[in-house]
This record gives C-alpha cells, sequence and structure tokens, in this order.
C-alpha cells in the first residue's frame, strides 16, 4: 500500500454479534456509540448454533422461536432505555455455524466493521466451551473491534484521546493506518506506535522511522495531535497490553496478515490474547 492509496475510512454498516449476555453488552454499547457518531446502522446478529443442540435436533424449531423474541425484547429494551436514539438499528437472527453464516453476513449486509465481546476465558474453559469471538476473529475478513472484559463500557458520545497502533512492521501492517487516519480526522487522537522487539533485531530502528514517514505523509494534511514512536524487547501480548493501560489508551489497532496472527505467531497466541487482556477495546485490520 502506497502514501497515495491511503485515506480515511467510511462507516456506514456495523454489526454487532451477541448471545444477549452480560460479555455481549459492552460491544453493544461500543457498537451503538460508533454507529451514532458516523451515522451507520448498527445490524444486530443472534446467531443459534445448530452444534449446541446436534442432540435434540427437534429442538430447533423452538429454540429458533425463543432466539427471535429475545432479540425482540433485547431490541425493544434498548430503545425503551433510550439507548437507540439516533440510531437505526436492524436485527437479524441466522441459524448456522460461524464460519458459515458470518462471512456470508458481512458481505450481503456491506458491514464495515464486525464489533463482538468476548468472556476472556482461558486454558480448559476456553477449550471446553470455546470462544465466539475466538472464532469469529480467524474467520472474518474484514475489521473486527473486540471488546473484552477488561474494556470499560461505551458511553452515548464515543471519545478517543488516544490510540495504541501495534504492529510487526510487516508491509501489511499498513492495513490498518485508514483507521489510525480516521481516528485524526475524527477526534484528533494522540497516536503511540508500538513495535514490540522479540529478537534483537538491528533493523528495527530503521523500519520504525520508515513507518513514522509513511504516517506523517498520510496525515500531512490533518490537524493531529502528537505521534510517538515505541521499541520495546519482550513479549508481545504482556508489552502491548501493560503499555496500553499504563498509558491510558483508548483502543489498540492491529494491522494483520491475512489469516496471521501478529508478530507470525498463531493467531491465538498474540493477537487474540491481547485481545483477551487488552484494558480497551481491540480493532483488528487483515491486509
Amino acid at each position: 500500500m502506497t502514501v497515495q492509496q491511503i485515506s480515511s475510512v467510511a462507516i456506514h454498516d456495523v454489526c454487532v454479534a451477541t448471545d444477549f449476555a452480560d460479555s455481549s453488552a459492552h460491544a453493544v454499547e461500543h457498537a451503538l456509540a460508533i454507529a451514532r457518531h458516523f451515522g451507520a446502522t448498527v445490524h444486530l446478529l443472534h446467531l443459534v448454533r445448530p452444534s449446541k443442540f446436534a442432540f435434540v435436533p427437534e429442538m430447533m424449531p423452538a429454540i429458533d422461536e425463543a432466539a427471535a423474541r429475545d432479540s425482540e425484547q433485547y431490541v425493544a429494551h434498548l430503545t425503551g432505555t433510550h439507548r437507540l436514539d439516533g440510531v437505526k438499528m436492524e436485527r437479524w437472527v441466522e441459524q448456522g455455524e460461524i464460519s458459515e453464516v458470518i462471512n456470508g453476513f458481512v458481505h450481503d449486509h456491506h458491514i464495515d466493521m464486525l464489533v463482538v465481546g468476548t468472556h476472556g476465558r482461558s486454558g480448559i474453559p476456553r477449550l471446553l466451551l470455546g470462544s465466539v469471538a475466538q472464532q469469529i476473529f480467524h474467520s472474518v475478513r474484514c475489521p473486527v473491534l473486540v471488546v473484552g472484559p477488561r474494556a470499560p463500557g461505551a458511553g452515548a458520545e464515543l471519545q478517543l484521546k488516544k490510540v495504541l497502533f501495534a504492529t510487526d512492521l510487516s508491509p501489511q501492517s499498513l492495513a490498518a493506518v485508514p483507521w489510525m487516519l480516521t481516528a485524526v480526522e475524527e477526534w484528533h487522537t494522540e497516536l503511540d506506535v508500538l513495535h514490540v522487539c522479540t529478537t534483537g533485531n538491528a533493523e528495527h530502528p530503521r523500519l520504525m522511522n520508515e513507518l513514522r514517514t509513511r504516517i506523517d505523509d498520510a496525515l500531512v494534511a490533518q490537524q493531529h495531535g502528537s505521534i510517538r514512536l515505541h521499541l520495546l524487547r519482550g513479549k508481545p501480548m504482556p508489552c502491548v497490553t501493560d503499555f496500553a493501560r499504563n498509558n491510558r489508551e483508548d483502543a489498540i489497532i492491529l494491522g494483520l496478515k491475512p489469516h496471521r496472527g501478529l508478530y507470525d505467531g498463531p493467531f491465538w497466541s498474540h493477537a487474540y490474547e491481547i485481545m483477551r487482556h487488552a484494558p480497551c477495546p481491540v480493532l483488528s485490520v487483515r491486509d
């Protein structure tokens, strides 16, 4: 991606995947705040997965009916508490597995961003119960905003004063730059650019300066705040999440390679672990 190709993004349709549990409540709040700011439509998506009821297939019609009723009641609650003020919402109940439904839904409804909450399970509970957020993050190609258990809720108006861009310095990470540009245009946010050195590579300072030049060129017409570069040595997940916590970042942006995780590790070992432990929402953008 060249500098000439970098521009801010337009957000018209935001999808939030929810099971109506507490772990997805903050995700809905963030989706509504984003939609309200950009004048976008929120698509509230509840997915009924047949694999969870494989031993009682005869119950699927009743489960579908209950899911539709729960969705209707949830939207009525949001309306009654004025959380939908200024926001257009459409609700959907789909049946199928994540890999079968989500990408098709994103394509068919021209979704610009998918928002999902995660309960942050780890170890044996995650292996036994799985993680819907993790599966969505792994399978969806559009930008995904993950709101973890440590991330705060969102108010009616979205505020971004500080944004952290965590990068592996690959060319593919430039896919995230338009989203940083959007944050600068909309909120005049301050930018922290962080690379965690897992090895002592002497090329990293030069690559960081080249990335700084690209970002500066993309933002040349903007009245942006400061852009700070940081090189840290250590493990990606604790370095990124501790930096975000200590510097009170409002959001983390990850630029990722298709089907790969940050720093070339398995997707669950770095990028998703950052999302699970982050003190703020994490937006992943795939090249």
